[in-house]
């Protein structure tokens, strides 16, 4: 066993037990949320997400909500289909290690920003009672994922995958392997999207920032369900924490727990980036020393990969940029053998005259085979 499988096992072990102490701590205070409807009811405004002040029915409809998006997200990991990234069991390896990334992120940049500004360190949510805690946390954690993230990712997807005639419910449910050249402007935006609704001041803005860029990459990477998960679990840790103040023996125990999931997510981050350089400089080297002792060989290969490509292409989309050695004409027949004959003086050109390098991928009516 290497040390990557080490890392994921512990980071498995560390991620299921903040899933555990979240949902322990949300069904524990669960009745005192009921009992607290009337003063959930009367919350500023501004603990609801575009200032959206629900009555008490919809305070019900919030609560059971939050209760079917967290049995549904927790149920993710561990149902396997291959329909949405999110019930993917072969992402499980490298979601945990991000749940460990995101919630050492969350706590080093929280730990530096009450360094730098103090203030930020006492939150107005506990002044109020632990019944209306659990529901500010709890299901302000998943109206954050629809309103911040589930809302503005899809409609980017919808006009990134309308563009790019890409449109298909698979794209939303998979959205990574069709993204990935543009993951960085998703995150970005969706980040700048979210200070724009959320955020109060610089400081919160910061913050919200940083966690918004993880728990984005987690959405797009493993799928919306396994954000969520990770977006609630690191608020019932909060909520623990502050039901568990006032006692010394498990507050201290959740601290520890809570920084050496840090330090370990800072540790996965460390090896993911030494592995995956020790690899690309080995592929190099290989590479290198191949083409350095087998020259002809190599490029052999490389050629036969260009034409096996090719062969695979639609001929209507087969650009030949080089012209005709006779007439100098751009249109050309492509034979079986890959040759090339002009379509003006019928002149046959060999392909290893011309070169598998010749040919690229592009829409050109004229090509034709």
């Amino acid at each position: 066993m290497d040390e990557i499988e080490i890392i994921n096992k512990v980071n498995r072990a560390f991620s299921w037990l903040g899933i555990l102490i979240s949902v322990i701590v949300f069904i524990y205070l669960l009745p005192y949320t009921f009992s607290n409807i009337a003063g959930i009811s009367s919350l500023p405004p501004s603990y609801f997400y575009l200032f959206f002040h629900p009555n008490i029915t919809e305070i019900y409809l919030l609560i059971i909500l939050t209760m079917v998006f967290i049995s549904i997200s927790i149920s993710s990991i561990v149902y396997k289909t291959k329909i949405s990234a999110s019930f993917d069991r072969d992402n499980n390896k490298l979601f945990f290690s991000f749940f460990s990334v995101y919630i050492s992120i969350l706590i080093f940049s929280s730990v530096i920003m009450e360094i730098i500004y103090p203030p930020i360190a006492h939150n107005k949510v506990y002044l109020y009672n632990y019944g209306i805690q659990n529901f500010i946390f709890s299901v302000s954690s998943i109206m954050q994922m629809i309103i911040i993230e589930l809302i503005p990712i899809t409609l980017l997807l919808l006009i990134y995958f309308t563009i790019s005639k890409n449109l298909k419910l698979n794209s939303f449910l998979n959205p990574y392997n069709h993204i990935k050249s543009v993951l960085p402007v998703f995150i970005i935006i969706i980040a700048g999207v979210s200070v724009f609704i959320a955020s109060e001041n610089i400081y919160n803005s910061i913050l919200l920032y940083i966690s918004t860029i993880v728990l984005t990459f987690i959405y797009l990477r493993f799928g919306f369900l396994r954000a969520l998960l990770v977006n609630f679990s690191s608020a019932g840790i909060e909520m623990a924490l502050s039901l568990f103040s006032g006692n010394f023996f498990i507050s201290t125990a959740l601290s520890i727990f809570l920084f050496i999931w840090a330090f370990l997510g800072i540790y996965t981050i460390s090896i993911i980036y030494v592995t995956a350089r020790v690899n690309t400089i080995k592929k190099n080297k290989e590479e290198q020393d191949r083409e350095e002792s087998n020259p002809e060989d190599v490029t052999r290969e490389k050629n036969n990969e260009i034409i096996n490509r090719i062969t695979k292409i639609n001929p209507n989309k087969l650009w030949i940029r080089s012209s005709c050695t006779n007439c100098g004409s751009v249109e050309f027949k492509l034979h079986d053998d890959m040759s090339l004959q002009c379509l003006k003086c019928s002149n046959v050109i060999e392909r290893d005259a011309i070169g598998p390098y010749n040919i690229v991928i592009n829409n050109y009516p004229n090509a034709r085979r």
